[in-house]
């Protein structure tokens, strides 16, 4: 990926930025990495099964000091994604991604799910995941 002179990860600004600024603005030493993830259930989902399923997701990514956002649609869905990254600051690993996608291919009501490589959470996202 090319980096411009306005991107806030570019070399030249980064070594103007004091320490603060960069972990302020998440950038050079202090950058945060996520992931994408893409799932298709095995039936449309919807009302109470499709709760149930999200409440068990975001249990499974507290415990892991992770927080996903997106994961929704319009109802009742065949397929979802969303945006996993550390809760707090700091970056998801490989070892998040790998557990993540473990966990959503063992239940019975996931077909598949794949995750994207890890990525800026802050600066220049796009989406990565290949179906």
């Amino acid at each position: 990926m090319a980096v411009n002179k306005k991107d806030p990860r570019s070399a030249g600004r980064i070594k103007r930025l004091k320490p603060r600024q960069r972990k302020k603005q998440r950038v050079g030493e202090f950058q945060e990495l996520g992931f994408e993830v893409d799932l298709v259930f095995n039936t449309p989902m919807d009302g109470e099964p499709y709760d149930d399923f999200i409440d068990a997701l975001y249990e499974f990514l507290d415990s892991h000091n992770l927080m996903g956002g997106g994961f929704g649609g319009k109802m009742p869905l065949l397929e979802t994604g969303g945006y996993v990254t550390r809760d707090g600051r700091g970056s998801a690993t490989e070892e998040d991604v790998a557990a993540l996608v473990e966990w959503l291919r063992a239940r019975p009501d996931v077909r598949d799910a794949k995750a994207g490589h890890l990525v800026d959470a802050w600066h220049g996202y796009e989406p990565s995941v290949a179906m």
